[in-house]
């Protein structure tokens, strides 16, 4: 009869916790949530293994579903040492067909808790693809690839 009680007691107790998930406690919307599960970071590496940027991508799609429709969109943020070098985008190795650069307080900022002056901030189109995306960001000879996967 004790160790019955004391099982009850423990599966009240847990049951009790299991309403909850991680993010409630951090108070963010269901927006920011849903940008935490699509975001993507990568630094971008040259051929002699220096780190020459930092990105961070988020895909729009899989957010908003209901507003982006027409392209694939992307929420780009990113740090490049060399402010000089040019910046390219390509979605499974084809060319962006909308590079907006967005200031870094934006409407995407939302999603995100960091913003700052320092980083380049983009809103990214490319043509409506099926499967896994992959992201390629490249500055100057050096590039990295983010992979989204898409709900089948």
């Amino acid at each position: 009869m004790r160790f019955l009680l004391t099982i009850l007691f423990l599966m009240v107790i847990f049951g009790g916790c299991a309403q909850q998930n991680a993010f409630e406690r951090f108070h963010i919307t269901k927006l920011q949530e849903l940008a935490e599960d699509n975001i993507q970071s990568s630094k971008i590496i040259d051929k002699k293994a220096e780190v020459v940027g930092v990105v961070t991508a988020i895909h729009l799609n899989k957010i908003e579903p209901k507003i982006y429709t027409d392209y694939e969109y992307f929420y780009v943020y990113m740090y490049a040492k060399n402010k000089n070098n040019t910046i390219n985008f390509f979605l499974n190795n084809k060319p962006a067909l909308l590079v907006e650069e967005l200031p870094a307080q934006n409407e995407f900022t939302k999603l995100t808790s960091f913003h700052s002056k320092w980083n380049k901030y983009y809103l990214i189109g490319f043509a409506k693809q099926q499967g896994t995306l992959n992201l390629t960001v490249a500055i100057g000879q050096s590039s990295t690839t983010l992979i989204f996967k898409q709900d089948q």
